[in-house]
């Protein structure tokens, strides 16, 4: 008869939704940094907030001014997480992308978050690309440690081989989307099962009141029918 702690560590499962799916990946990575024994199988990650390297992603450029989730609320919820209530009150130079140096801009810290990550298919025709000579030096050393840590801002992590199969749940009218996007393309290239499902006409609130609006109906059922085919 197998040990309880091999059962467990077949059977798993993480799941979190917005700062939770930030919180679920980040578990996973420790797990498999630590090498313990009790490793999720799959993990479930819906419009996850994972890096606030880049707050000019094509779906942060797009949705700015989301009346559900606008740049400037994520942007501060970052800078509560990372600073708590008396962190930095220089939100502008977050949301206008001067946190990260010119040098971060063009170094291998980029390329975790690059644009050429997400799909063409979902890119709006007014999206501009990141411009790299400009930023805040002295601001980026003082908040690198934190922001380049991949269980603050899983996204960073130069190494995502080794974790459970993925559901990524994405929503086109989400600041985060390309977080999602650009995790799930990360990791199946780094030989990890995932299994994407992008709702187009989707807020960041897919995971709400499930039993009253025809497409969080439609999320969950989506949800369902994963897993019953995993468990």
């Amino acid at each position: 008869m197998p040990r309880f702690d091999q059962v467990l560590s077949t059977c798993v499962l993480i799941l979190g939704a917005s700062a939770g799916g930030n919180l679920a990946a980040a578990i996973s990575l420790k797990l498999r940094d630590v090498k313990h024994p009790l490793r999720p199988s799959l993990q479930i990650l819906f419009v996850p907030c994972l890096q606030a390297f880049d707050f000019n992603t094509p779906s942060y450029q797009t949705n700015t001014d989301s009346g559900f989730l606008p740049r400037y609320w994520m942007v501060n919820y970052w800078l509560w997480y990372a600073h708590g209530p008396h962190g930095h009150v220089r939100s502008y130079e977050y949301i206008e992308n001067q946190h990260t140096s010119p040098s971060a801009k063009i170094s291998s810290l980029a390329k975790r978050v690059d644009h050429n990550l997400v799909s063409r298919k979902y890119i709006d025709a007014s999206y501009v690309p990141n411009a790299v000579n400009f930023g805040n030096e002295s601001l980026w050393k003082e908040i690198e440690g934190t922001f380049v840590n991949p269980y603050f801002a899983p996204l960073m992590a130069s190494d995502l081989t080794g974790q459970p199969d993925t559901y990524m749940a994405t929503a086109g009218w989400d600041v985060l989307r390309d977080d999602g996007l650009m995790y799930a393309k990360r990791l199946a290239d780094s030989g990890v099962e995932v299994e994407s499902r992008h709702y187009a006409n989707g807020l960041h609130a897919l995971y709400m009141r499930f039993d009253h609006f025809n497409l969080s109906k439609q999320v969950l059922s989506d949800l369902v029918q994963y897993l019953s085919a995993r468990l």
